[in-house]
């Protein structure tokens, strides 16, 4: 009998080494291969929104610091706009000049409280020389079925306006509200190379977004455009779900693993 039992313990060793033959076939091998790229994307999509995060802490500090400063006249700027435009980005400034009432661009669509409209983007032409684009406001979409340029036309003469500089964007749709070519009359965004394309003279490579204005607005609209909201939005909470996904997989497969093996 002895012999037999032996022959038995040696079979039972040996079973487990053959049980581990399963991690080697064709479709235990995508299985790792798919775990681990999970990981690792998983991993890094953490990581990702992280940077993300810090990059709008840095943001929110830079508006911060150059938002609560004194406003200062925009020609006194020209020397740090040398050093690029996010040298003077979101910075206070006033500047005086008259409004080109003709190159009216509606930017258009922006709601406010709930309610559909544009905001109104006009040129003012600096008394120091050059053109600054000017965000003047939020106008509603419908207002008696009036043209939306008209509804709140800017002051003729001499103004004086308060506000923050802004960097432009390339604006995803533009052109007219009826279709024909000409002239441009919508933006998507703030596109100050889509605009000079159809401006005479010199403009300034950043616009002002309105919150001061002298004389002020009859009929109170266009109303000022708010600032950005300075919070971290929700990156942190993206970093944590994407890290839980990844310990998820890391540890969940090798249970997995574990239970198919376990005889």
């Amino acid at each position: 009998m002895e012999p037999t039992a032996r022959s038995a313990g040696e079979s039972g060793d040996q079973r487990r080494p053959r049980a581990l033959a399963f991690l080697r076939s064709p479709r235990w091998v995508i299985g790792h291969v798919v775990a681990l790229v999970a990981v690792i994307a998983f991993a890094n999509l953490g990581v990702w929104q992280l940077r993300r995060l810090d990059e709008r802490r840095a943001y929110n500090a830079l508006l911060t610091e150059r938002l609560s400063a004194q406003p200062v006249p925009l020609e006194e700027l020209d020397a740090t706009l040398a050093q690029g435009e996010q040298a003077v980005a979101y910075r206070r400034v006033t500047v005086s000049g008259a409004y080109d009432a003709g190159g009216e661009v509606l930017l258009s669509t922006r709601s406010r409280d709930g309610v559909p409209g544009h905001h109104v983007l006009t040129p003012l032409v600096a008394a120091s020389g050059g053109t600054v684009v000017v965000d003047r406001g939020w106008i509603p979409l419908d207002w008696g079925g009036q043209p939306p340029v008209a509804q709140a036309p800017p002051p003729e003469g001499e103004v004086t306006v308060e506000g923050v500089l802004f960097p432009p964007r390339q604006a995803r749709r533009s052109g007219t509200l009826d279709g024909d070519p000409e002239p441009l009359e919508f933006m998507s965004d703030v596109d100050l190379g889509r605009y000079a394309a159809v401006t005479d003279g010199a403009m300034y490579p950043l616009y002002v977004l309105a919150q001061e204005q002298r004389p002020g607005q009859p009929g109170g609209f266009p109303a000022f455009g708010d600032l950005p909201v300075l919070d971290e939005g929700n990156h942190a909470s993206y970093a944590g779900q994407w890290f839980i996904f990844a310990t998820v997989v890391a540890v969940g497969y090798p249970i997995l693993l574990w239970r198919t093996w376990r005889p």
